[in-house]
């Protein structure tokens, strides 16, 4: 039966020993342990070793490497269970060394579905621009119960949104120059641009009646002269009757956003200083 005739320390793995066995009188490296395999098993010099006890060690080796893996993948940030698994299964880890895995690591708290949505959404919300629906989904993505997602979620409510929402927009206000869009147009791009962050339809609903409270008659003709300006550089190339220039042009600033009387109104004024 071979036996354990040296124990070395690795040179790049201080916590890792190298057995060496007897084996007919050969003596020849066998295996490696961890620091903790190798007291557990009480590996020493001139120990007996049989196959069922070599690979009874080596499975409570791999098992130790694949919690090793686990505990370096949270050394970066928190983690989900799920995250947690399908990083050690793409590390192809043995399924049931997995699950050894995750139990310790829940019985220590290394993992916790419930700390760790509460620290994503408060990182994200810190971090970024972004709605609980987002949020939801991403928590959803990452394996998160409804319950757990519901508790992180829940101081973001509503009002929360608004108040979110009316500094994004004091925010840009304060960006804008020359205003280029109709208050039609202006409304949809924010729209769809809230709804891509997460933001519900019920806050952003709140700040389109504040935009289209605030939104003053001046503002709007900016915008259609900036919008019609444009459009005129290319129709007048494009179409040199001037009843279908006149006709083109109504219905493209239409189109943008704008009411057909000051569409009409402002192709008029244009039209007649041209004949002039």
């Amino acid at each position: 039966m071979p036996t354990i005739s040296k124990i070395t320390v690795q040179k790049k793995a201080k916590q890792r020993y190298n057995i060496y066995v007897l084996d007919r009188q050969i003596e020849r490296y066998s295996f490696s342990v961890d620091e903790d395999i190798l007291i557990n098993y009480n590996l020493r010099k001139g120990m007996e070793l049989d196959e069922a006890a070599m690979k009874e060690i080596a499975e409570a080796d791999e098992a130790k490497k694949t919690f090793h893996l686990a505990v370096h993948y949270l050394s970066f940030r928190m983690r989900s269970e799920k995250e947690m698994k399908e990083y050690l299964v793409k590390k192809e880890r043995e399924e049931s060394h997995i699950s050894q895995a995750i139990q310790r690591l829940n019985s220590e708290g290394l993992i916790d579905d419930l700390a760790f949505s509460h620290a994503f959404v408060r990182s994200k919300v810190n971090q970024g621009f972004i709605g609980p629906t987002k949020l939801k989904q991403q928590l959803y993505e990452k394996g998160v119960a409804e319950k757990h997602i519901e508790s992180a979620l829940s101081e973001y409510d509503v009002e929360w949104e608004i108040n979110r929402l009316q500094r994004w927009k004091d925010k840009q206000d304060r960006k804008s120059g020359i205003v280029k869009d109709s208050k039609q147009q202006q409304l949809k791009k924010w729209q769809t641009q809230l709804m891509t962050k997460g933001f519900s339809y019920e806050a952003i609903s709140q700040l389109i009646r504040t935009f289209t409270d605030e939104k003053n008659n001046e503002e709007e003709r900016e915008a259609l002269a900036y919008q019609g300006e444009k459009l005129f550089r290319t129709y007048k190339k494009r179409y040199t009757e001037p009843f279908e220039l006149k006709q083109k042009m109504i219905q493209a600033l239409y189109r943008k956003g704008f009411s057909f009387d000051d569409c009409k109104a402002y192709v008029d004024e244009q039209m007649r200083g041209m004949s002039e």
